[in-house]
């Protein structure tokens, strides 16, 4: 079965990936290896799981310039450290992938901004629960650091960054500090 790292290390070399090229690519790589051949659901699944610790991110069709016809498409995300299967370069052949995508930073830029804005409403929203007891300050911390790696994550892998979002971590931050400081 193919792998989370394997799955990033395709996504990485083919720069865009279809979701029907996952399934076409994972059902060679099972031939190839004489395993059974992956379900659909596991491969859903496989998808959901790489996305989900951003290791593959969803951009629009309307990013990509020559993109292949299909429902969904995908990069490798900022936490995307990939292992390229040695069998690849073979299903690449029998698929008949024709290379050189590209695609259009700024639109998967402005498809995550709106994504780190409503996780920071959310955490705002809890600092102020927080702020008057409701929820424990440990709770918005933990929420805190998860959102702000994920932040420095995309801040570095984005060529333009994200502007604005990191002046809302450091307010944040203030205000936990704040918080933290007043129930002493």
């Amino acid at each position: 079965m193919l792998t989370t790292k394997e799955l990033s290390g395709i996504v990485e070399t083919m720069v865009v990936v279809s979701e029907e090229e996952i399934i076409d690519i994972a059902q060679e790589l099972a031939y190839l290896r004489d395993d059974e051949t992956p379900d659909l659901e596991d491969l859903s699944q496989l998808i959901t799981l790489a996305m989900k610790i951003h290791w593959l991110e969803p951009i629009p069709s309307t990013a990509v310039f020559g993109a292949p016809k299909s429902s969904m498409l995908y990069i490798a995300g900022p936490a995307s450290f990939g292992t390229v299967p040695p069998e690849l370069s073979e299903i690449m052949d029998t698929i008949e992938f024709e290379g050189c995508r590209y695609f259009d930073w700024d639109m998967v830029t402005s498809n995550i901004i709106p994504d780190m804005s409503c996780k920071l409403d959310r955490l705002e929203a809890l600092v102020e629960d927080a702020a008057s007891g409701v929820v424990v300050v440990e709770k918005v911390e933990t929420e805190y650091s998860e959102l702000f790696n994920l932040y420095y994550d995309y801040d570095f892998w984005l060529p333009g960054g994200l502007p604005g979002i990191g002046g809302r971590l450091e307010d944040i931050s203030q205000r936990l500090k704040e918080i933290k400081e007043a129930d002493q």
